[in-house]
C-alpha cells in the first residue's frame, strides 16, 4: 500500500499583523491603568460598609479583585480589548490567528498579577503576552 503524500503540507499562511509600539502599548496600559483605579475607588466605596477594608491585607486583595475582574472580563468580552486598546485602536489576538477565547483573557489576567511583570514589557513582548501565546496588534 502506497502513502498518499500530503497535498497540504506546502500551504502555509501568513499573518499580516502589524504589531503596536511600545508606546502605543504604554498609552494602553496607562489609560487601563486609570480605568482600574476608578474601578477600585468606586466599589471600594460601594462596598465600605460591608468590606473592612482599613484592613491592609483586605484592601489590597480587594484592589487584586478588581483589577483580576477587569482585564479578564473586558478582553474576555470584547475579544481582546480593553478600554486602553479601544481608545488606542489596538486588540490582543492569539499568535495563531485563531479566535481570542476566556481562556487567552483569563491567563493573560493571571499572567498581569505576577510582580514586576509591567517591567517585562520594556523589550515589546511583556509577559502575558508570552505566556498566552498573544499578540497586541493594530486593528
Amino acid at each position: 500500500m502506497e502513502m498518499q503524500p500530503d497535498l497540504l503540507g506546502d500551504i502555509h499562511y501568513e499573518l499580516n499583523y502589524e504589531s503596536v509600539s511600545t508606546g502605543t502599548r504604554f498609552v494602553n496600559y496607562l489609560l487601563d491603568l486609570v480605568v482600574f483605579y476608578a474601578l477600585s475607588f468606586g466599589s471600594a466605596y460601594a462596598f465600605a460598609s460591608v468590606l473592612p477594608l482599613e484592613n491592609q491585607f483586605v484592601a489590597i486583595m480587594f484592589s487584586y479583585i478588581v483589577y483580576f475582574t477587569y482585564f479578564t472580563f473586558m478582553e474576555g468580552l470584547t475579544g481582546g480589548r480593553t478600554i486602553g486598546k479601544i481608545i488606542t485602536g489596538s486588540v490582543a489576538i492569539r499568535e495563531d490567528a485563531s479566535p481570542f477565547t476566556w481562556n487567552d483573557a483569563l491567563v493573560r489576567s493571571l499572567s498581569r498579577m505576577v510582580p514586576f511583570e509591567p517591567f517585562s514589557a520594556l523589550d515589546g513582548h511583556p509577559w502575558h503576552d508570552r505566556w498566552s501565546k498573544t499578540l497586541v496588534v493594530k486593528k
